[in-house]
């Protein structure tokens, strides 16, 4: 049984709602930060980046600004409060894919008890700095992303709920369009109620440090039932609206090999075919496309025999019999070399990657199917890291979750 329930949203009013929501300010350069600070004084980043100007602050004062800044957005106007609880349905559409799902809260606890699966390690550092910011800021603005397995009935349910009419509909300047509608009505309410009681489970796609960290702030702060703080704000989206994508691998420095030899090397883990055409846009499952300074090649990957799950990804394979034996990386997590590409950007990326010198060897891999990051998780299997890069990406500030009531 999954547990879910809408809540009072802080959100920006409509003619607003393209110049609040903000992709995460990580994903911008500092020149990038600076003109949307500078442009758009409605921005979801002037909260997240409220100390943008000021240096030498400890988090905690960073993450107490961003409870003030908050705090003026809403005195402002440009966040108002939800009367009453709701879900959010959410529809990003672009040329590539569309995905639509539901925004509510998730309860903790189901995290807690494995029902809400992983199939990624958190850093405790990480799960640390998180909580610490839900606790001195008081809201979630970035929704864990769940798939939901196996629910034709949801998309069913969805798909009528969208023949409303929408609170938001904009597009960003990704060329994604994103539409919103609130479901309020008791009578609907409840049904979406009632058939996440039916689930088992959810998994994470995305959000693995925002799940462990509203777990850690339930624990630290003994949140239970109905407290805020024993929920954790979610974007479920059916499986099949779900869009993985593979991560690319590129390191500098051969450990030691000139390209010549490395090829031969390669040639001894697996059978290693080139590609004088180029490659495809994504290598066959059980192999990688490598791209050196000789070109293109594609690698069969060694398999071993008795693997479990998480062992027989390509990701993993890759890691065993090439990344470590022959360039000497062992963990994925820390060793400068190596880079991860979202398998979004086209192929060309890494083509140049190689020929500017800035990486001595590229690895393209095939993405992993939901079946798959599925089976890790119902193991308790862990990923390598940047093994899956994850549609859709939400924006900030579109619907905020206050921890400190509901």
């Amino acid at each position: 049984m999954i547990r879910v329930r809408p809540f009072r949203a802080w959100r920006p009013a409509p003619h607003t709602a393209h110049l609040v929501g903000s992709r995460s300010f990580l994903t911008y350069t500092p020149e990038q930060l600076r003109e949307k600070l500078a442009g758009n004084p409605y921005s979801f980043l002037h909260i997240v980046h409220a100390d943008h100007d000021r240096a030498g602050l400890t988090r905690a004062e960073h993450f107490d600004a961003v409870r003030r800044k908050f705090d003026e957005f809403t005195q402002e106007g440009f966040l108002q409060r939800e009367e009453k609880p709701a879900f959010y349905l959410y529809e990003q559409s672009c040329a590539t894919f569309t995905s639509m799902g539901l925004i509510g809260a998730v309860s903790v606890a189901d995290y807690d008890e494995g029902r809400v699966k992983v199939h990624e390690q958190t850093l405790t550092a990480r799960e640390e700095i998180f909580t610490e910011y839900l606790e001195h800021t008081g809201i979630n603005a970035e929704p864990v992303l769940l798939a939901v397995p196996g629910s034709p009935d949801l998309e069913v349910r969805l798909a009528e709920l969208a023949k409303g009419n929408t609170l938001y509909d904009f597009c960003t300047t990704d060329k994604i369009r994103h539409r919103f509608w609130k479901v309020d009505a008791p009578s609907e309410i409840d049904a979406l109620v009632g058939h996440f009681k039916q689930l088992d489970a959810l998994y994470i796609a995305d959000g693995h440090h925002r799940s462990a960290s509203s777990a850690r702030l339930a624990m630290t702060t003994g949140a239970q039932g109905e407290d805020p703080k024993a929920w954790c704000l979610a974007y479920m989206v059916p499986q099949t609206q779900l869009h993985i994508f593979n991560f690319d691998r590129v390191v500098s420095g051969l450990n030691g090999h000139s390209p010549a030899s490395f090829l031969e090397a390669l040639g001894k883990t697996g059978r290693l075919t080139a590609l004088p055409n180029g490659p495809e846009r994504c290598a066959p499952a059980g192999h990688v496309q490598v791209r050196t300074q000789v070109g293109w090649h594609l690698l069969e990957l060694p398999k071993t025999a008795g693997a479990n799950v998480t062992e027989a990804l390509d990701a993993s394979m890759l890691s065993s019999a090439v990344l470590g034996p022959l360039l000497g990386i062992a963990d994925l997590r820390t060793d400068p070399r190596i880079r991860f590409i979202p398998g979004t950007d086209p192929m060309a990326a890494l083509d140049k990657l190689v020929d500017s010198g800035k990486a001595d060897v590229a690895f393209n891999l095939c993405a992993v199917p939901f079946e798959s990051l599925a089976a890790v998780a119902d193991a308790r299997g862990m990923m390598p890291p940047k093994t899956t890069w994850v549609e859709p990406k939400l924006r900030s500030g579109l619907t905020i979750y206050s921890l400190k009531d509901n």
